[in-house]
């Protein structure tokens, strides 16, 4: 199998279904031959958040490392859809048995001959707990550096970009993220892509999956049995595709901006390092192009 694409993936598997269907699509990607999904970072975590991303994975066929933002502990059992997903078969048992997710980030790149790519569909600490990581035994390099000679690009879904400022929640959830953003936004070394809230609020999915299938369940518990707003599927999507134009967007570039205190961002146009993305397709396209990869009916 020959995959073609690194990519280290960051969700917060917890407040919404669509994490389970971005996982999925990068799952089926992998399979696929087209990505080679090196790890999955937690970076909000509950009692039951590695082994139902275990679960999930291992009813994929798929072995990835888990990492877990142990900083980024919530408390109580309040996911809809994490107990159930672990009492399926899984191998990694608790948070307990996983690295810390900016080390296991830190590991991963340092072992990859070529570069990987980051997609991030949750909150984005991790990506600068790996930004302001020092040397160590992995690599000699400061993350700062790291991440220039071993990344190529990050993938965001956070932001908002129809409307000035913008406020979203994997931007504005915590404190953490608002700092995570900001210091993203003035310091990552490489290319920053947004996919904001507007662009997957009204693309509904995962609506043709069938009864019986883990991603039902998971849709089901959350209470979005006939389906759900798009965003973190529509972003791995396009990072998986990597030709925005056939995936259906148009880049728009320039400087995002994160306010470091309440997460609201800004834009300003030109010839910055960021970009956002925008649909050029009705959200029909979306849609089937999804849920084809969701319910089976395609591969990859």
């Amino acid at each position: 199998m020959s995959h073609t694409i690194n990519i280290l993936h960051g969700t917060d598997w917890w407040t919404d279904c669509d994490d389970v269907a971005a996982l999925r699509i990068l799952c089926r990607a992998h399979k696929a031959g087209k990505i080679n999904l090196c790890c999955v970072g937690i970076d909000s975590v509950m009692e039951y958040s590695a082994s139902s991303v275990s679960a999930f994975m291992d009813n994929e066929g798929v072995t990835a490392p888990i990492g877990v933002a142990f900083s980024a502990e919530r408390p109580g059992k309040g996911c809809k859809y994490q107990a159930g997903l672990a009492k399926h078969p899984h191998t990694v048992r608790s948070n307990g048995e996983c690295m810390e997710a900016f080390r296991l980030y830190r590991k991963t790149l340092a072992s990859l001959e070529g570069k990987a790519q980051i997609t991030e569909v949750g909150f984005p600490q991790i990506i600068m707990e790996l930004l302001r990581s020092g040397p160590d035994e992995y690599s000699p390099l400061p993350g700062m550096e790291l991440v220039r000679q071993k990344v190529e690009k990050i993938w965001l879904m956070a932001g908002r970009f129809d409307q000035m400022p913008g406020r979203e929640y994997n931007l504005c959830a915590y404190p953490v993220c608002s700092e995570a953003g900001h210091f993203i936004c003035e310091n990552s070394p490489v290319p920053l892509v947004f996919l904001g809230f507007e662009v997957g609020v009204d693309v509904i999915t995962g609506n043709t999956v069938p009864e019986g299938d883990l991603l039902k369940e998971a849709f089901t518990a959350h209470g979005s049995a006939n389906g759900r707003s798009s965003w973190d599927p529509m972003l791995v999507e396009a990072a998986v595709t990597q030709d925005l134009a056939a995936a259906g967007y148009t880049a728009v570039y320039g400087t995002v901006h994160v306010d470091a205190a309440t997460g609201d961002n800004t834009f300003t146009p030109g010839s910055g390092n960021h970009c956002y993305l925008v649909k050029t397709q009705p959200n029909r396209f979306y849609e089937d192009r999804i849920n084809r990869i969701l319910d089976g009916s395609a591969v990859g």
